[in-house]
């Protein structure tokens, strides 16, 4: 964001003055760059990005298996916690870990939301015996 010469405040990039003390606006020239062919392909969808780049597709049978290794007891919650860290290079793994683990925390808060309620309204181990189990 640019800032006004004289009195410092910022300047929107459409601004001709500033808003605040009046002062014409000097808009640094950006350089004109050439567009990359390979990401205009993929952004307007003619070609997928190839498969060594962490922007490649994943196919539905990579989701299936990310999502059956991430569903075992112990290990699936290590790997979540792995590929969310940005250890995977394919960025939809990464997307997808954070939302497995997302979604894992919103089940926990709710699942200790409904236990605090319960112990605050009825108290007695019986009630609780009976959420638990």
């Amino acid at each position: 964001m640019a800032f006004c010469e004289s009195c410092g405040k910022p300047v929107y990039p459409l601004d001709t003055v500033c808003s605040n003390c009046g002062t014409p606006v000097k808009h640094p020239v950006q350089p004109v760059s050439r567009p990359d062919p390979v990401y205009d392909s993929v952004r307007s969808g003619d070609i997928e990005p190839p498969q060594t780049s962490p922007y490649a597709v994943l196919g539905s049978w990579s989701f299936v298996g990310s999502i059956l290794l991430m569903g075992l007891p112990i290990a699936g919650f290590i790997i979540a916690i792995v590929w969310a860290s940005g250890t995977t290079y394919n960025l939809n793994r990464r997307n997808l870990a954070r939302a497995y683990l997302l979604i894992i925390g919103i089940f926990v808060a709710l699942y200790l939301f409904i236990v605090i309620i319960a112990i605050a309204l009825g108290g007695s181990a019986l009630l609780l015996n009976d959420i638990i189990q």
